[in-house]
């Protein structure tokens, strides 16, 4: 069983073998950690509203959905990614309490919030997969020098002092 400190998606040819705490955690976990992240994001930002005005009203979504990103995966990523965009819209650009029709600075802060959310949304779901990929040819390694040894007469270990 190969234990790291990163998760692997279900059905990736990996997360059967037992790796990936957060997939190990399950849907609720994932999706839990996504919506924990974007709730403390907003209540910071909604606590320094009246500092920040409508200036940055994103700012805080965007670790919340790279942490969710990090622990779940791309769907609870792209989950916290929305539900940052549709509070920041709401609560934070004029006219406040209403989703919809933006100036110009609503539109690009939309837009500049989209593309970096998504983008480190992508590009970790990315570093997973190239993990992923790499326990599984590790883990087939491992399998095949364990098939070696049992072939060659017994288990041997390194340095016990037989080849």
């Amino acid at each position: 069983m190969i234990k790291t400190g990163f998760m692997s998606s279900p059905g990736a040819g990996v997360a059967s073998h037992g790796e990936g705490r957060a997939w190990a955690c399950g849907f609720l976990a994932r999706y839990g950690v996504a919506a924990a992240a974007v709730t403390v994001a907003f209540s910071v930002r909604y606590a320094l509203y009246g500092d920040l005005d409508n200036r940055l009203p994103f700012i805080f979504f965007v670790p919340a959905a790279i942490v969710a990103a990090w622990y779940g995966g791309l769907g609870p990523g792209l989950f916290a990614a929305a539900a940052g965009l549709l509070l920041g819209d709401y609560f934070f650009l004029p006219p406040h309490h209403a989703l919809g029709p933006v100036g110009d600075a609503g539109r690009v802060a939309v837009g500049l919030y989209t593309v970096t959310t998504v983008l480190g949304v992508v590009l970790i779901e990315h570093l997973h997969a190239r993990i992923r990929r790499l326990e599984c040819t590790l883990h087939k390694e491992r399998e095949a020098q364990a098939a070696q040894r049992t072939a060659a007469g017994g288990s041997l270990t390194p340095g016990d002092g037989t080849a």
